[in-house]
This record gives C-alpha cells, sequence and structure tokens, in this order.
C-alpha cells in the first residue's frame, strides 16, 4: 500500500500548520554620526535622517516615482528600528547645491543627523537612482556615500528598498532587510495556496496554484526556491518550488505517511524533515541533490519540526519523549539530544541566523512567541496577547521576526524587533495568511 490514511494524515498537518505535535563585506562605517547606530540594542537610540522627495535629473516623472521612492525608503528605515525619518516636502532642484545646502542646514537646525538625496532618471523601461547620503552633523553636510541602482520601471520599490539597505549598510556594517521577501499561507482549510509578498506586506503575489493544500514554506538559503509540504498529488509530499524561475516543481520527498516540517541546512546541500514512513513522526536529513536519506531519532514518541544552527553543527527540535513536547538539541548526526526547555508546552523552534538564540511558541491559555538560549539558559517572553501569537519567522538580520497572529480576528502577519517591541501588521485581507517564513536577502 502507498499510504497511511489521507484523513489522518491531513488532521496531523493541519495540526502542524497552527498547532505542532510536537555576504558580502562590510562597508566602512560612515563617521561622525555612526555614534548614534547601536545595532544590539534595541533602537533604543536612533538616528534622525532626513529624506525628501527625489530629485528627477532626466525623463519625465508622471507616476511620482520621486515621491514614492522617498517614502518606501524612509519606511524601510523607520521598519529597521535604527532611524527616525524626517520626510522632505518637495524635491531639491537638479543640479543646485545651493538649495541643497540650505535645506540641509535647515534639516540639521531641527535636529537632523543625516540626509538622503536621492536623484532618479527615468529611461524607458529602465529607472536609475543614485543614493548621496550626507552627514549634517559636519558644517560642510559632508558626503558619506553615493552609490548608483538600476531597475525596471515596473518595480521602483524594489529599488527604494536596494537605497535603504544600503543606508543601514553605511550606519551600521551590516546591510539592511528591506529587499526581502516573506512567503505565507493564505487561504481557508481546504485550499491554501503559498503566496510571497515584499518584507513590508506588498506586492503579493501566489507562489502555488495547485488548488490544493500546500504547507510550511521555507526558504532556501540562496533564496532561489522554496520547501513546501503539499496535497497536489493527494498525499503530504514535500516539493521544492522556484518562485522566481520558470523551472518545474521538483519532488524531495514522496514516502508514505507524512513529509513535513522541511528545514534547509546552511549550505542549501540537506533538508532536514519529519517523516512518518516507519510509522511513528521522527527527523531525518535529506541530501538534495542526491535523495539520499538518513536517520537522526528514534524514539516512541513524537520527533519534529527541525530547525538548523546557523554553523550547521547542532538541530534543534521538538519532541514529547518526557511528556508534553519540549524543544530539544542534538548533534547533526542526532547524537547528544539534550531538553532546553521544561514546564509548559514548547513548539515551533526557530533558530536565529546569529546562532545565539531559539524562539519557540508556548502554549499556556493561548499561545505566544518565547526565547531561549541555545543550552537552556534565559528563556523570556516576547509577546504576551492578545490572541494567539504563534509560528514565528527571523529576518536574515536577526533582529526582526515576523509570526501569524489572530489578535485582530483572522490571522494575519505581524513583524517587530526582537527585543519585544509592539508589532506591526504586514499583511491585510479577509483570508487567514499563516506559517511566515522570511527570505535571505535577495540576490
Amino acid at each position: 500500500m502507498r499510504r497511511t490514511s489521507v484523513i489522518v494524515v491531513i488532521g496531523v498537518l493541519v495540526l502542524a500548520a497552527v498547532d505542532p505535535p510536537w555576504p558580502r563585506t562590510p562597508a566602512p562605517r560612515a563617521q561622525g554620526v555612526d555614534v548614534y547606530i547601536n545595532v544590539t540594542g534595541g533602537g533604543a537610540k536612533k538616528l534622525n535622517i532626513a529624506v525628501p522627495e527625489f530629485t528627477v535629473v532626466a525623463g519625465t516623472d508622471t507616476a511620482g516615482l520621486g515621491k514614492l521612492l522617498a517614502s518606501v525608503a524612509g519606511n524601510d528605515l523607520t521598519f529597521s528600528g535604527l532611524f527616525s525619518v524626517v520626510a522632505g516636502t518637495g524635491a531639491i532642484p537638479p543640479n543646485s547645491p545651493d538649495a541643497r545646502g540650505q535645506l540641509w542646514s535647515e534639516f540639521a537646525a531641527a535636529g537632523a543627523h543625516a540626509a538622503l538625496h536621492g536623484l532618479l532618471a527615468l529611461r524607458g523601461d529602465r529607472l536609475e537612482t543614485e543614493m548621496r547620503l550626507y552627514d549634517l552633523t559636519t558644517p560642510e553636510h559632508r558626503l558619506i556615500a553615493a552609490k548608483k541602482f538600476e531597475g525596471a520601471t515596473a518595480q521602483p520599490r524594489r529599488l527604494a528598498h536596494k537605497i535603504a539597505d544600503q543606508v543601514v549598510l553605511q550606519f551600521t556594517g551590516e546591510l539592511g532587510i528591506a529587499d526581502t521577501k516573506i512567503a505565507y499561507v493564505q487561504g481557508p482549510a481546504g485550499a491554501k495556496e503559498v503566496w510571497m509578498s515584499d518584507y513590508d506586506g506588498a506586492n503579493p503575489a501566489p507562489a502555488t496554484r495547485n488548488g490544493s493544500i500546500n504547507l510550511m514554506p521555507v526558504w532556501s538559503p540562496d533564496g532561489r526556491s522554496l520547501a513546501v509540504t503539499s496535497f497536489m498529488q493527494g498525499y503530504p509530499d514535500l516539493y521544492r518550488i522556484f518562485p522566481f524561475e520558470r523551472r518545474p516543481v521538483q519532488t524531495l520527498a514522496s514516502f508514505v505517511g507524512i513529509n513535513s516540517s522541511p528545514a534547509w541546512s546552511p549550505d542549501g546541500r540537506y533538508l532536514a524533515l519529519t517523516l512518518s514512513k516507519d510509522g511513528n513522526p521522527e527527523i531525518y536529513v535529506l541530501a538534495v541533490a542526491t535523495g539520499t536519506l538518513r536517520r537522526l531519532t528514534r524514539h516512541a514518541g513524537i520527533d519534529t519540526e527541525p530547525t538548523w544552527s546557523p554553523t550547521g553543527q547542532q538541530i534543534a527540535f521538538v519532541s514529547d519523549r518526557n511528556g508534553q513536547p519540549h524543544i530539544h538539541v542534538m548533534d547533526p548526526d542526532g547524537a547528544n539530544i539534550r531538553e532546553i526547555t521544561s514546564g509548559g508546552f514548547h513548539t515551533q523552534p526557530r533558530w536565529s541566523p546569529k546562532g545565539d538564540t531559539i524562539v519557540y511558541t508556548q502554549r499556556q491559555g493561548t499561545h505566544d512567541l518565547w526565547a531561549v538560549s541555545p543550552d537552556g539558559s534565559n528563556p523570556r517572553r516576547l509577546t504576551a496577547g492578545p490572541g494567539d501569537n504563534q509560528g514565528a519567522g527571523w529576518a536574515p538580520n536577526a533582529r526582526h521576526l515576523a509570526f501569524q497572529s489572530n489578535r485582530l480576528g483572522r490571522w494575519q502577519l505581524f513583524a517587530m524587533l526582537f527585543d519585544g517591541s509592539p508589532p506591526t501588521q504586514i499583511s491585510q485581507g479577509a483570508e487567514d495568511r499563516t506559517s511566515p517564513s522570511w527570505s535571505p536577502r535577495l540576490p
């Protein structure tokens, strides 16, 4: 027989989806104003930056792209938690250093530490932009950095995201996260498709269109593909889809029972996953290129939801082997298993890209996000209602989290700084949106 009961499998996967069963070299930092930025300080001290409307230096801006680019870049910088943005009124005239100097002096007098001046050229179906970053704490308003970007006229928001990320890089030594995507599950029970959007919820688009149940999307480390559990062939198999390329869907695992909870290794060569092909949910590792399978856990309890450490030297997972489901950590060969949480109902572990923290979901009446160090020390609560907050996904900078919450009624996606700052809703609409997976920085 090919499969176990589809009804039983659907029940297990729906439970897993909502309540699981258990780079580049940094550029030199800007001088003078970089003292205001503290990436690890939770955004307590922010840099005030002026972002006037972009100056059009070629072509005719009938669509108001100069204003749009400034608005999107300003919102990106605000979202970073590192900047307080002062929006400008109107654009600086082209080739007018005197007008620019006067405006910078006015912004500096109002308390701005830096200014972002964008130049925009419209050339048919292409946009050319240049970011110029100024230090307003110096008398001469020194130019800190300049960089050019080019893209399609139909994708102005991505240019703005790239500019904002470059500003973050200049002041922190680490590229920002605006040029990323979030994949998620959308739709009612029985008709769930994987969608993706910009990190801020803009430009939503379907990544699957098979009319089936698609669950648990997870980005590959190179940002080119997603691993997804789907019923597109009638059973919960694991597939690889390529949302940016015209490539056929790749079957990764189609064993008897469930094929779920995929987690990419940091180098993208392996997938840790949950299989029940031998009768009990266990953790396995799949070599993507060859299909070679290696079993890691062997226990009568349920072992599921693996997540790799960024070094690839450890895997965290959920197991109820000691009673209620708790977070455990093991070596990548399945050895040295140790329990790192206790005293509750703990699921959905997600290892930080920095390696120092594991975020998980704790059920205690409602569901909330908690964090713990990989050695089990320093457990702390990140959300406190209202409603249920669960299913976190890390941004590549390890400073932001996306998660699902029904605090406003239906399930929607929210994002917040890892320090527990008030979350921002990043999805809209009448249908449920769950299971966010934050992409790496895009090529």
